[in-house]
């Protein structure tokens, strides 16, 4: 957390709300910039950033592009940026690119859970974790040079955002656009439809530096958002206190002023148990009850908001935070622990299967297993486990290396049926255990579970025939390519047949057979044995008919299947694959090509000829119509006669002159 302290500058000065000014003296306490190493901290979530907009997107409506520009104050610094992407269901399908520039060496901690992304961004800059396709290039600095890159690159773009200082970024894909304009950018954009991020304030004040603590303290926060025109808002406030050295926290006096419109509605979540409320608008107290609160009007300045906390006889003001925009914000406490240090104790005996029980039931009920494909999935929502009276530190599998992922939200974790000791029974029947870390009980709580796999086939290609060398997606042409068809039918006894294969190749109309009713096609085509009755061997080899360097297909097998208890049933796999032909470079010309060159090449040459031949003809006639002298000289010879003679030709009859 500490490496975020004062991300939040430039988004401030950005928004026309941070106003620094000399420390304020109240009595006993100076109110000076909280540092990162003192014990008060400020988080906020909110939509606004620094500028934005949403546009029409790019010219392919199967293609999402969102742009963002990253700005830091301190460039040089490295940090880690939390990066979760939630899919509309509806729109799963639809490709999404982000174009993301940043300032600062950054790496971007992408979960995205089942969605694949595409990333465009800059080089030797930012570094993507997560199953991405990631590619580089040089990107404008600029956030106006930027949007006009990707609105000419792509044809424009589905939404436009830059930010500035941010750490945690919840980012939504898949929606509907809803602007038939272009994307122009506005100061102070409203991004709620597809974005919020986290923020921490640099604009919090306090006087924790005071060597002496009165008991009694604090908490001022300024919410300087706009009121709606209509209804109310609401801010969701969790204040979390922890003690420095793992002792329980001393219980002090403390004192909210939270000031804001009158239209905003406070959801106060966990609050330190002897605090006191001064907050404009109503509020809520989520633990104790659901009715709302209506507070007081309170002063629309520092000074005044101050002058409250000092009239409630609470001087040590611990901090005071102005914040320009949120949805939740959070509050960290860290507090010196007073008395001897305690090691954290298991509750009695007899509240250890309570515990256990509840947090089995809590599992089962929320049911966050399922598989899927070759894989199983697990995915714990928080929120399902607050009930729990103790957090859950660590979820794992029957194999303890198998561990869960935090994201903040959920507790993630995929894994193939093959790892994690899973158990599999009939061919689709997998089975293993959720394995909880709870600290406050002595052992681990362990919650089976199972599911069932979905009847599929899967296609690998290879390139030696012991079918142990890695996968490929590449057929040579005239090589042999050898390929495994797996079978995950429950039927575990039961022989499955191979019925067709062949290759989907664009702009064929027919595909190319391989195997047809279960017989190869052709002699380049041979059924392999095969370890098992769920796994089939055949290799082929593939010849080109046409000249060219690559081109993309499709392979595809199918199998049917009669039995007395399901009767026939039919399955069909595929896999993309590239057809290659090495003996034929990606530079050369095509057929067609070298068709028009040869016949482009013979045009001129006819016509080079013809004119070779004008040029003759009328040489030939100047020549025939000069006089010849009756009586040549006598030194002339025979052979002269003879040359003078056959000028005197036609052009047809040069070649039998009499």
């Amino acid at each position: 957390m500490e490496s975020g302290g004062g991300l939040a500058a430039l988004f401030l000065a950005c928004c026309g709300l941070m106003a620094r000014a000399s420390p304020v003296s109240v009595p006993g306490c100076t109110l000076e910039p909280v540092r990162n190493d003192q014990r008060v901290k400020v988080f906020y979530t909110t939509s606004r950033v620094t500028s934005g907009c949403v546009g029409r997107g790019p010219t392919d409506p199967n293609l999402e592009i969102h742009v963002l520009n990253l700005r830091y104050r301190d460039p040089v610094k490295p940090r880690e940026i939390k990066f979760n992407v939630n899919v509309t269901a509806a729109k799963e399908k639809r490709k999404t690119v982000f174009v993301v520039n940043s300032n600062a060496f950054s790496v971007l901690d992408v979960n995205a859970e089942d969605h694949h992304l595409a990333f465009l961004t800059t080089k030797h800059i930012l570094f993507i974790k997560g199953p991405n396709k990631e590619n580089t290039t040089d990107l404008p600095l600029s956030s106006e040079e930027l949007l006009n890159w990707a609105k000419a690159y792509y044809g424009g773009v589905t939404s436009f955002t830059e930010l500035e200082d941010s750490q945690k970024i919840q980012f939504q894909v898949g929606r509907e656009p809803n602007s038939f304009e272009e994307c122009i950018p506005e100061s102070n954009f409203n991004a709620e439809q597809y974005l919020e991020a986290e923020f921490a304030s640099d604009n919090t004040k306090s006087c924790l530096g005071s060597t002496e603590h009165p008991g009694r303290e604090a908490h001022i926060m300024w919410l300087q958002q706009n009121p709606p025109d209509s209804g109310t808002q609401a801010v969701d406030l969790n204040i979390k206190v922890t003690c420095s050295d793992g002792n329980p926290a001393n219980e002090l006096s403390t004192l909210l002023v939270l000031k804001s419109h009158e239209k905003m509605l406070w959801n106060i979540d966990q609050t330190p148990v002897l605090v006191k409320f001064l907050v404009s608008g109503k509020y809520s107290l989520k633990k104790v009850a659901s009715n709302l609160i209506n507070g007081i009007a309170l002063p629309d300045s520092k000074d005044g908001l101050i002058q409250e906390a000092l009239g409630k006889d609470f001087a040590f003001i611990a901090s005071y935070t102005e914040i320009p925009s949120a949805k939740s914000i959070t509050l960290e406490l860290v507090r010196v622990c007073a008395g001897k240090k305690t090691e954290v104790t298991t509750p009695p005996q007899r509240k250890v299967p309570e515990l256990t029980n509840m947090v089995k039931e809590l599992i089962r009920l929320c049911h966050p297993w399922r598989c899927i494909d070759n894989s199983i999935e697990i995915a714990v929502p928080k929120s399902h486990l607050q009930a729990s009276p103790s957090p859950i530190t660590e979820i794992t599998l029957r194999d303890p290396t198998c561990r869960a992922t935090d994201n903040m939200t959920h507790f993630v974790l995929k894994s193939i049926v093959d790892h994690c000791s899973t158990q599999l029974e009939g061919g689709i029947h997998a089975k293993n255990q959720l394995v909880l870390t709870l600290p406050l009980l002595p052992d681990k709580v362990t919650v089976p579970f199972e599911c069932d796999l979905p009847e599929k086939l899967f296609l690998h290609l290879y390139q030696t025939p012991d079918f142990r060398s890695a996968s490929t997606t590449t057929v040579e042409v005239n090589k042999v390519t050898y390929v495994q068809v797996s079978f995950q039918i429950a039927e575990e006894n039961h022989p499955l047949p191979l019925q067709d294969c062949f290759l989907q190749i664009p702009g064929q109309t027919s595909p190319q057979m391989l195997i047809h009713s279960g017989i190869p096609t052709s002699y380049s085509v041979e059924i392999l044995n095969s370890p098992s009755i769920k796994t089939r061997h055949f290799s082929f080899i593939y010849k080109a008919e046409e000249q060219w360097s690559t081109l993309p297909a499709t392979l595809v097998c199918q199998v049917h299947l009669e039995t007395q208890l399901h009767g026939h049933r039919s399955y069909e796999g595929s896999t993309e694959v590239t057809l290659k032909n090495p003996t034929f470079p990606s530079h050369s010309l095509r057929i067609g090509t070298v068709l028009g060159i040869t016949f482009g090449a013979f045009l001129i040459g006819v016509m080079l000829t013809a004119a070779l031949w004008y040029i003759y003809s009328h040489t030939r006639l100047t020549v025939k119509m000069q006089p010849v002298s009756a009586n040549p000289p006598a030194s002339e010879s025979s052979s002269t006669n003879h040359s003078i003679g056959s000028t005197q030709s036609t052009p047809c009859s040069t070649g039998s002159m009499a």
